[in-house]
């Protein structure tokens, strides 16, 4: 789907290299708003398609500590997000089935020893509550649902509605950095950007919230690629060339929006 303009402690920043200076010609740039573990990864994926990535994260991430989640082992542990995998990749969890929200989330679980993964189809959190609700049974025991703080409250509730025994616990704490400054501020004021990518809706707004009224000007020939519906009702689409939503609710489905870079591979072409 495409909406044009006219329609109406523990955490640290990190660098990653970007695909050339930003004086480079052309508008081939690339804003890449996420926090890791996934920038990296989405980093060498655009420079490996052309494009010149810019790390310009929006959100800090603070790993907690696993609560106790009771005497007796959950059925299953449920992950709406990769950020909570290392909080719950522990000796007594990784052999229990983890029901993971998307493919990336997925594919970080089973890096970090989760024997029996199982995706949810759609890429959401209504996706895999539908899932579990016809894969498993309330009377089996108690769910483990590893969450951020203030994330998958709407998830716990519609489970505990069919009969689940919901123990939800915070591994995670997400804040917002309050301005966009670096190389992501140089490459949208010297009109060099073509998109920014915003992987979630919390992320696309502490990236307007940060913007200066100048930096909110310069997005007037920047494509907005976003990964949901809902992650596009936080933007104001007058403000942009265009605000487009990925086929699929995932790192796929926004590259595929996206589509080729105007510049040759980069550096890390030999990675995927």
């Amino acid at each position: 789907m495409r909406w044009d303009a006219a329609c109406g402690p523990t955490a640290r920043r990190i660098s990653l290299p970007n695909n050339g200076s930003i004086s480079q010609g052309g508008r081939a740039g690339v804003l890449v708003t996420r926090p890791p573990p996934g920038l990296a990864e989405t980093i060498a994926t655009l420079a490996a398609r052309g494009w010149r990535p810019v790390a310009a994260p929006m959100l800090d991430i603070v790993t907690c500590p696993l609560a106790s989640y009771g005497a007796s082992p959950p059925q299953a542990v449920v992950v709406t997000s990769s950020q909570a995998v290392a909080a719950i990749a522990r000796p007594d969890l990784v052999g229990i089935p983890c029901y993971a929200v998307g493919a990336a989330t997925a594919r970080r679980a089973r890096a970090a020893g989760f024997a029996h993964v199982r995706i949810a189809p759609e890429g959401t959190a209504q996706g895999l509550g539908r899932m579990l609700s016809a894969q498993i049974m309330p009377s089996a025991g108690s769910l483990l649902l590893a969450v951020g703080q203030g994330y998958a409250m709407d998830l716990a509730r519609d489970l505990r509605d069919v009969g689940f025994r919901v123990r939800r616990r915070t591994v995670y704490r997400v804040t917002r950095r309050r301005q966009l400054d670096g190389p992501g501020h140089e490459m949208l004021m010297a009109g060099q950007a073509a998109a920014v990518l915003f992987f979630s809706p919390r992320t696309a707004q502490a990236f307007m919230a940060a913007l200066t009224p100048a930096q909110r000007l310069a997005l007037a020939h920047v494509r907005a690629i976003v990964i949901s519906e809902r992650t596009a009702r936080v933007l104001d689409a007058a403000l942009w060339r265009s605000v487009e939503v990925a086929p699929t609710p995932d790192s796929i489905g926004m590259l595929s929006r996206l589509g080729a870079g105007p510049l040759p591979v980069g550096p890390f072409s030999d990675m995927p």
